[in-house]
């Protein structure tokens, strides 16, 4: 039972750094749209030291108690008209969620916090160019059309069958994939 408990053990998340707070707040983009919290990049940069230590207790606080909190869930929908698109027609806009810059400002640090963790282990392949930092779509069909360019040119047979899965965030298994998460992170991550 033991030997059970220590090896489902994880060591407590670390606490993000004053610093680290500091960098991400400098970095972030002061013309951002003003959210509904009417907190805005500038507003930040020009907090004294004590508001930055507060922003960064706070921050740790969700870390040790895995609560995020719900305000910082609210997002206001804009929309925004995809280029090219009758603007008469709704199928033509793509909704945008403006969500809290504090909300902003802790997934941008969390996620340096956790993406080393997530390369290490290859947990997403490396095939997929959705929502990765420094890839497109347009380098997604640079590696098939790579693909296919080697298949031709070693006269061998090249096979591919394209999907487009229409709302595809919507039919993740939310279960399934929070199990996973898991077993890789502490249960507050």
């Amino acid at each position: 039972m033991a030997l059970k408990l220590l090896a489902s053990w994880k060591p407590p998340v670390k606490k993000f750094k004053l610093a680290k707070v500091r960098s991400a707040i400098n970095q972030l983009r002061p013309k951002n749209p003003q959210d509904m919290t009417l907190i805005t990049g500038i507003i930040l940069q020009e907090l004294p030291d004590t508001g930055i230590r507060t922003i960064t207790q706070i921050f740790n606080s969700v870390l040790r108690t895995g609560y995020f909190p719900c305000q910082w869930k609210v997002s206001q929908i804009i929309t925004v008209l995809k280029p090219g698109k009758p603007a008469e027609e709704a199928k033509s806009y793509r909704p945008t969620s403006l969500l809290p810059i504090q909300s902003k400002l802790f997934e941008k640090i969390f996620l340096t916090r956790i993406k080393p963790t997530l390369q290490a282990k290859r947990i997403i392949p490396d095939n997929q160019f959705g929502f990765r930092q420094k890839l497109a779509s347009n380098d997604q069909d640079h590696r098939i059309t790579n693909v296919i360019d080697k298949a031709l040119e070693s006269n061998k047979y090249c096979t591919a069958a394209f999907l487009d899965i229409s709302k595809a965030f919507d039919k993740v298994w939310h279960e399934g994939l929070l199990y996973k998460i898991k077993t890789i992170f502490s249960d507050n991550i």
